[in-house]
């Protein structure tokens, strides 16, 4: 048998290898197909963070309020927590590390924070705080102890963004 494996080996090893490269990149783009975009992305950046019931409230309004982007014929939002406050010492390094390749990466669009004039000055102006929104105003947000916050807009985004906002906001 271990001779029989040596010269196999020895006379098929280049397509054993093709074979095995093929079997991998099929099995790469296979699931890159499955896998769901989202047609938004969203951070909460707040000191106490948020409850699951919460994401999940906040991730249902902002998927009634918005428009299929990708055209896979559903409405995927998907929202990134990072839980800290921004502009005070002794946070944890995974959050602003998450934020940080967040802001670098332009992934996130909508910003929902504590305290948008410090957001704005800690980002280099990446949200504008003269145009945050209380999040105290979408009436379907209500009640769900998330009140607090001001939602943004990146403004180096797409318009698709500014877009959901206004509907937030009617």
């Amino acid at each position: 048998m271990k001779k029989w494996l040596k010269n196999f080996w020895y006379y098929y090893k280049v397509p054993v290898i093709i074979a095995f490269v093929i079997l991998a990149v099929g099995i790469y783009f296979l699931s890159q197909r499955r896998s769901v975009k989202s047609d938004y992305d969203a951070a909460v950046v707040s000191a106490r963070g948020c409850s699951d019931e919460q994401l999940a409230r906040l991730r249902s309004v902002l998927e009634q309020a918005g428009r299929d982007q990708n055209g896979d014929g559903i409405v995927t939002v998907k929202i990134h927590v990072y839980r800290f406050a921004i502009g005070t010492d002794g946070q944890d390094r995974e959050a602003i590390a998450g934020l940080d390749a967040d802001l670098v990466g332009k992934v996130s669009g909508l910003f929902f924070v504590d305290d948008p004039e410090q957001f704005e000055e800690s980002t280099n102006g990446i949200g504008k705080a003269s145009d945050a929104f209380p999040v105290s105003d979408i009436s379907q947000l209500k009640e769900y102890g998330i009140d607090s916050l001001y939602l943004l807009v990146r403004k180096d985004m797409d318009e698709k963004y500014d877009v959901l906002k206004t509907v937030l906001a009617e």
